[in-house]
C-alpha cells in the first residue's frame, strides 16, 4: 500500500502545479464496502497527519492506528494528557517546548544529541528540557516504567491539538 502512495507522489511531484503534494494510502478491505472504508481511513489519516504535524508527504494510516485507538476513548485520553502533562503549562515558554522535545526525544529513539539536531537546540537544552519535564510531571523520560505512560501522553496532546486547543471535559 506504501508503495502505490509512494509512485502517486512521485508522479504528482513530477506535475509543474499543485506542490506540494502529500498522499494518504488507507488499508486494504475486501469488497466494494471496503473500498468506502479504505478511503474513509485515508482522509482520516491525512486529517490526523495535518494535526500531528507529520511531514511525510505519504502518510499511511496503517501506520497512525495508534492514534485511532488512543481516540477512541476521547475522555481517557483527555483525562491521561491532563493528569500527565498539564504541569508543563507551568514552564517558562508554556508546554509547547517541552512537549516538542519530548516528541523529538521518543521519534529519535530517546538519543539526546539526535534531539538536539532535529529540534535545533543543543544538547544541554535537551537535557535541561527533559529534566524540567520530569521535575514538573514526576515522570522520568528516560525510564522505561515512566516512558510508555509519557510517550502515550504526548501521542494523545498531539492528536488532540494540545495545547494549541484546550482540552475539553476537564
Amino acid at each position: 500500500a506504501s508503495d502505490l502512495g509512494e509512485l502517486m507522489h512521485d508522479q504528482l511531484r513530477r506535475l509543474p502545479r499543485g506542490r506540494p503534494w502529500r498522499i494518504a494510502v488507507g488499508r486494504p478491505h475486501p469488497g466494494l464496502y471496503g473500498i468506502a472504508r479504505s478511503y474513509e481511513e485515508a482522509r482520516e489519516a491525512l486529517s490526523m497527519a495535518t494535526r500531528l504535524r507529520l511531514e511525510a508527504p505519504v502518510v499511511s494510516a496503517r501506520e497512525l492506528l495508534i492514534y485511532r485507538v488512543l481516540l477512541r476513548d476521547q475522555p481517557a485520553i483527555v483525562e491521561l494528557v491532563h493528569g500527565v502533562l498539564h504541569p508543563l503549562e507551568q514552564a517558562r515558554g508554556g508546554a509547547e517546548p517541552l512537549l516538542a522535545t519530548l516528541q523529538a526525544y521518543y521519534d529519535t529513539g530517546a538519543v539526546a544529541t539526535e534531539t538536539a539536531k532535529r529540534i535545533h537546540v543543543s544538547v544541554r537544552a535537551v537535557t535541561y528540557r527533559l529534566q524540567r519535564v520530569k521535575d514538573l510531571t514526576g515522570y522520568d523520560p528516560s525510564e522505561p516504567a515512566h516512558r510508555f505512560t509519557l510517550q502515550a501522553a504526548v501521542l494523545g496532546a498531539r492528536a488532540l491539538d494540545w495545547p494549541r486547543k484546550p482540552l475539553s471535559g476537564v
